[in-house]
């Protein structure tokens, strides 16, 4: 009995410290990305990331080993938060016109709700690797082929216009991308308000009638 309450301290202790862990990562890479968007990566020292937050350097080291491991993983997550939002939404089954406006929105959507990492997606990727900009390419050919496939499904059910899925993906992803050097919260247009006027722009420029 003592033994199995041993353990459970331990596994609470444990789960404890990786919400904690979890907790710093996510501060420390928000932190670097309102400092890389607003001055460069070049421009950002660690010392600098540590400093926004109150911490010294030792802290973020910890963490991440360099700050390209720090730009890594803001490209990282917001891959795989966006490729999951969409796939999720994909799943869903809806007709060509709703799944588009669906994507539409929801891309506009995370644009609106972390402007600086999406600064730093579209902008900085030079500032990678070679080898982690490979991925990248891969991955946001990948992400802009979710759009295609839709779009070309709409194409011949006869409810889009036939016009050349790499236009219609760099619209949707150029107009919405664009949000984050304006939009600011709390001012104007709330984000649901402006995702939808994406949505109608879009979808009455590409149907049929």
């Amino acid at each position: 009995m003592l033994e199995d309450e041993g353990l459970m301290k331990l596994k609470v202790r444990e789960e404890l410290k990786l919400k904690k862990q979890a907790y710093v990562q996510e501060e420390i890479l928000t932190a670097a990305a309102a400092l890389f968007a607003e001055t460069g990566v070049r421009a950002v020292t660690i010392d600098d990331i540590a400093s926004s937050l109150g911490y010294t350097k030792s802290v973020v080291y910890y963490y991440f080993k360099n700050k390209n491991q720090v730009l890594w993983e803001i490209f990282e997550r917001i891959h795989e938060a966006w490729s999951q939002d969409m796939t999720s939404i994909m799943e869903k089954d809806l007709p060509p016109a709703e799944l588009l406006g669906a994507m539409i929105r929801q891309h506009a959507l995370n644009v609106m709700g972390r402007k600086a990492w999406t600064a730093i997606y579209f902008r900085d990727q030079a500032e990678l690797t070679s080898d982690q900009q490979k991925i990248i390419v891969k991955r946001k050919r990948e992400y802009d082929q979710l759009f295609k496939t839709v779009y070309t499904k709409g194409v011949e059910a006869g409810i889009f216009r036939d016009i050349p899925t790499p236009v219609i993906v760099s619209g949707i992803i150029g107009m919405a991308n664009f949000t984050h050097a304006w939009f600011k919260e709390g001012r104007g247009l709330a984000p649901e308000e402006i995702a939808n006027h994406y949505v109608e722009i879009i979808l009455n420029g590409c149907r049929t009638a």
